[in-house]
């Protein structure tokens, strides 16, 4: 048996009166085993009462859990997902839902953690030893879930949090009683609600995670963010920001978070900025881009939504010709680039071999559709001006949204491939075929005002990405 990943979504009052357990121990399940399968996920759902009395549903549970763990007996991933209605008074329900839970967990080293209540996350699992990897979603009970955060601290190695209660991470880090997390390299912190006022009363002055390796904040967190990357300057190698706003951009910029070279490890950097329209905030969102690009001088994969690699002159200073030269992998994303637009940011990076364009690139307002002599003129005037350009870019992706402009998608594809003369793959990712069925017109079609560069569009290998 092959299975990998597993999903339960069962009542749960089949569970409670012991039908599942029942069911799996008959044939042809008693017999099943999945020893190769790696996670289960579990999503219990509300199903039609039970009239088996609460005193036995303890038992039926236990049971229950001993079956899955006979049938995945490898399994070490954990995910659970519950947002089950309940009335008010059905606490006996949420309990054993808790209790289910509780077991499940205890057999995992693993753990993903999404529900809607405090009720199904007993005040006993924080005892729960010996995980390496906790994922948590917002529920009602943040305090317990950093409990069971600080009590794997020996062994936790990746933590991923997403919570809109303020200080969720703050809370982890500051304590009383200094705790180190010392075999941590994965930290994802999503807390949308954070508060920039609180100033713990224990700020660290410890490295919290002198391992980490791979970090991604969607805010500042301001007294965190400065422990964060004040200790580990040598260790990160992977850096993630979501920059919300320009106060958030200023933050990073004035706080001296970032200087030259302050993340010398780090080969990939994503930074996505969320700014006004406005003159000043674009300036401020892509000298903070610039900033983080020049602190990493060994960066080789390069993600943003913002330009500042080519369109800023004013910025272009903060990046050093060697900085952009170690640039292989470059992906860009949601702002509105022409052609003329790419152009430039790919004679910014010279060896790049991989150019990714996420949706909403692509210029709507600009015309790259080629619809008259003026616009075939300004493609040819590229090609003679740029006629190295991309000497080593051989692979292109495009992602595409299926509400995409996709003949102008086409258009912008068909004349990136005939501008990057070294490139040979072209490959996209949408649920539409009109994509590459514009593509294929607009290359073979003996009417297609790209006829002249048919040998060259035939040559390159079209092919769709998995989603």
């Amino acid at each position: 048996m092959y299975t990998r990943h597993v999903h339960i979504n069962v009542p749960f009052t089949a569970i409670a009166d012991g039908t599942m357990a029942r069911l799996l121990n008959q044939a042809p399940y008693a017999n099943m085993c999945f020893p190769r399968c790696e996670a289960f996920w579990f999503k219990p759902t509300r199903g039609h009462p039970t009239t088996v009395d609460a005193a036995h549903w303890t038992d039926n549970i236990r049971e229950f859990v001993q079956c899955v763990h006979r049938m995945f007996p490898n399994a070490r991933m954990c995910g659970i997902s519950s947002a089950v209605s309940l009335a008010e008074n059905d606490h006996a329900v949420f309990d054993h839902i808790g209790e289910l839970f509780t077991q499940l967990i205890q057999l995992s080293t693993s753990v993903s953690y999404f529900a809607s209540s405090e009720h199904l996350f007993p005040a006993r699992l924080v005892h729960t030893l010996g995980l390496t990897s906790i994922a948590y979603t917002e529920c009602a009970s943040s305090a317990l879930f950093v409990c069971l955060i600080r009590a794997n601290h020996a062994t936790l190695q990746e933590l991923h949090i997403e919570a809109t209660q303020p200080n969720v991470l703050a809370h982890i880090v500051a304590h009383p009683t200094p705790i180190s997390f010392p075999y941590l390299s994965v930290l994802d912190a999503e807390c949308l609600d954070f508060n920039p006022d609180f100033v713990p009363t224990y700020a660290p002055t410890h490295a919290p995670f002198p391992r980490l390796c791979s970090l991604t904040l969607h805010h500042p967190y301001p007294f965190t963010t400065r422990a964060l990357f004040a200790h580990n300057k040598s260790t990160l190698h992977r850096v993630s920001l979501h920059i919300q706003s320009t106060h958030d951009a200023l933050f990073y910029v004035q706080s001296k978070v970032v200087d030259k070279h302050s993340l010398p490890q780090v080969t990939q950097l994503d930074i996505r900025v969320t700014c006004n329209e406005s003159v000043w905030d674009k300036y401020v969102g892509r000298t903070t881009v610039a900033a983080f690009v020049e602190c990493a001088p060994r960066v080789q994969h390069l993600q943003l939504n913002i330009d500042c690699v080519g369109l800023e002159p004013s910025v272009r200073g903060y990046i050093t010709h060697t900085t952009m030269a170690n640039i292989r992998y470059l992906k860009i994303g949601h702002t509105a680039l022409s052609i003329s637009d790419v152009v430039q940011v790919l004679e910014r990076v010279p060896n790049v071999v991989q150019l990714g364009i996420d949706p909403q690139t692509i210029d709507p307002t600009t015309h790259t559709r080629i619809q008259d002599t003026q616009s075939l003129d300004h493609l040819h005037s590229l090609i003679r001006t740029y006629p190295h350009l991309g000497k080593r870019l051989n692979h292109i992706v495009f992602g595409l949204a299926t509400c995409a402009d996709m003949e102008g998608s086409a258009h912008f594809a068909i004349q990136l491939a005939i501008l990057c003369r070294h490139t040979t793959r072209i490959r996209w990712s949408t649920h539409s075929s009109l994509f590459v069925d514009h593509c294929t017109r607009l290359s073979y079609a003996s009417e297609s005002p790209y006829a002249a560069y048919t040998h060259r569009l035939r040559t390159l290998d079209w092919k769709k990405n998995i989603l």
